[in-house]
């Protein structure tokens, strides 16, 4: 292993608590432009990987620095160091499982690879950043001759930009929203996810967009799977009564998530025919009683046509005027 070779990935759970497996990441598309980021960040390539291979439960890849640019030039020196010792990598989520309680991605695409400060995985050493999704920095320390030049490099304007379109273009990057947090907060008013885990996930959608996205994806067949057969149970106990119901469920647990149409389930209760027969032999006033003929065949006519459950559910009474008729 050379002294720029990195583990990027291996099986232990990372920040996000999943485990991903490398004999199921796919580095096909990957090899083919394998170009190094910097803290996730796409404008920011800083070099390439090279001889990337698995070794057992490890990905490694060798770091490869453009010393062209002021940026790879300054992270090359980080790396060479020890100033910065971590990797982190992008994937692209295509089938995960629960195993022994964690949730395993057992088939990914690799995306891409980047430096970064703080991992997500421990042992990768490269993953976890908190920033958001655009902000202003100064990769590499220096002594700034002019700070309206350095603004309109940082910002990618026009040479000719003026201090008034600078500000503007400032102003509006402080305004813009969260996109990660707004998804975050999306996806638990959904019951995609816990609010408990806010956190976490915000970070998730920071870090890897691309993981974030097929890991709600894949939430959402899982949440449309469990409220549909919730709604179907329903229907087949009779809580749920038309084809029309049934659609209207399904927006309410699709809109609000399967804990609340579940409730919403389980609060309908069933009036069986039987029960209403019950309540009324029950409830029968002086006249209704009145109306039941007191002669044995008789009797057995009335409850034959107009009560048979009444006869199913006390055999005793049945087999007493079935003797009288002998």
């Amino acid at each position: 292993m050379s002294k720029n070779s990195f583990i990027v990935s291996d099986e232990t759970k990372n920040c996000f608590g999943m485990v991903v497996k490398t004999d199921g990441i796919n580095t096909e598309s990957f090899i083919k432009n394998p170009v190094m980021l910097y803290m996730h960040e796409r404008k920011t390539v800083v070099g390439r990987w090279e001889n990337l291979r698995k070794d057992g439960s490890k990905l490694i890849a060798d770091a490869v620095f453009d010393d062209t640019t002021e940026l790879g030039k300054s992270v090359k020196a980080q790396v060479e160091k020890g100033f910065l010792r971590s990797a982190s990598i992008g994937i692209e989520i295509i089938d995960e499982q629960e195993i022994n309680g964690v949730r395993t991605v057992t088939k990914s695409i690799l995306s891409e690879i980047s430096i970064v400060d703080i991992p997500a995985n421990k042992n990768a050493l490269k993953l976890c950043n908190l920033g958001g999704n655009k902000y202003l920095k100064l990769e590499v320390p220096r002594k700034i001759k002019s700070l309206h030049d350095e603004l309109i490099s940082l910002l990618q304007l026009d040479k000719k930009a003026t201090d008034e379109e600078i500000i503007n273009i400032i102003q509006d990057l402080l305004n813009l929203p969260d996109k990660a947090t707004n998804e975050v907060e999306n996806a638990i008013s959904n019951g995609l996810i816990s609010s408990e885990d806010r956190y976490n996930f915000i970070t998730m959608a920071r870090l890897s967009p691309t993981v974030f996205s097929s890991y709600i994806t894949s939430e959402k067949r899982k949440n449309e799977k469990a409220i549909n057969q919730a709604i179907n149970q329903a229907f087949t106990e009779g809580k749920i009564r038309t084809i029309q119901q049934k659609e209207i469920y399904r927006k309410i647990g699709l809109k609000m998530g399967l804990d609340v149409i579940s409730e919403l389930i389980n609060s309908i209760s069933i009036v069986k025919p039987s029960d209403i027969i019950k309540l009324a032999n029950n409830t029968h006033s002086k006249y209704e009683k009145e109306k039941i003929p007191t002669n044995p065949s008789e009797r057995l006519m009335y409850y034959r046509k107009y009560n048979p459950e009444y006869l199913k559910e006390n055999p005793e009474e049945f087999d007493k005027l079935l003797k009288s008729l002998k």
